[in-house]
């Protein structure tokens, strides 16, 4: 008779890998959107994400969202000389 031989890859738990976490100080250039990358300013730089799958928070300090391999938080409160700050 035959042997059929078992997969190994099968019998263990294919759970997704954690996703990664990134918190930064920055600012959002537009309106965040499920089903749409993200766009913020960091150090200067213009950032463009994959697309949000989910806003997970929003305040007026910051904000945290979801794409499909990132969980972003961007806080708005900036300290005292810092790039993004207001100067009047």
């Amino acid at each position: 008779m035959f042997t059929l031989l078992k997969n190994r890859n099968n019998e263990q738990s294919q759970a997704p890998a954690p996703k990664r976490e990134l918190f930064l100080t920055g600012a959002l250039t537009e309106v965040l959107r499920p089903g749409i990358p993200a766009m913020y300013l960091y150090q200067g730089n213009l950032i463009r994400t994959s697309a949000v799958q989910a806003i997970l928070e929003a305040s007026a300090s910051h904000v945290r969202f979801e794409t499909l391999n990132s969980i972003y938080t961007i806080c708005y409160n900036n300290q005292p000389g810092d790039v993004f700050g207001i100067t009047a």
